[in-house]
């Protein structure tokens, strides 16, 4: 479901909060305050200036880019905690719903976390575009470089940060594909991706 970002509940920054309670609201469930839970895996599209305009002036992870954003529950007792930059896994696609943990994951990308969104609560994901991710400590290229073919850590055991993949992919690196390198990627560093549309759900 694509729908126009004008007509979604969208917060003036969608980078540097804890997620919205209810669906569409930061006010909790039964407080009296109007919820949107059709809102629940919309897809809206950005431009770089709309992007860049709902990021947040300071404090946010990093700055937003053009692309596609979709609307998700991250899962209440997933064992890690959400943070910028970091791929979200789906927990049940049908739902809408997401997880931070890598373990066992690695081939159920969601899209990118964009924020330190609280557990149980609902936020926005980058699923294409450019996109803003962090790498692991120790890529595996001796060189990286813009263009490299980015894929989740397949050594992941706690959360999916990225890796610069060989120019030989195993079948459990292929399902883990991202996108390609905008910039040389640098170990422990954030950096932008073309973020490729592959996993998008209706």
């Amino acid at each position: 479901m694509l729908i126009i970002p004008n007509t979604a509940q969208i917060p003036s920054n969608m980078n540097g909060g804890t997620g919205d309670a209810s669906p569409g609201t930061t006010a909790a469930s039964g407080s009296g305050a109007v919820s949107y839970p059709g809102q629940v895996g919309a897809i809206i599209q950005l431009t770089e200036q709309m992007a860049n305009q709902l990021s947040a002036p300071s404090g946010g992870f990093a700055t937003l880019h053009e692309g596609l954003y979709q609307y998700v529950q991250f899962l209440t007792t997933s064992t890690q905690a959400n943070a910028g930059g970091n791929i979200a896994f789906w927990s049940n696609r049908l739902t809408k719903v997401v997880t931070p943990d890598a373990t066992g994951n690695l081939g159920q990308v969601a899209g990118v976390i964009l924020q330190a969104n609280t557990k149980g609560y609902y936020g926005w994901i980058q699923i294409s575009g450019v996109a803003t991710v962090n790498f692991k400590s120790s890529l595996t290229p001796a060189t990286p470089a813009a263009g490299d073919l980015v894929i989740v850590d397949q050594s992941a055991s706690t959360v999916g940060t990225c890796d610069v993949a060989q120019t030989t992919l195993t079948a459990a690196q292929e399902r883990s594909v991202l996108g390609t390198a905008i910039t040389a990627a640098v170990g422990s560093t954030p950096s932008t991706i073309d973020l490729w549309a592959i996993r998008q759900q209706p």
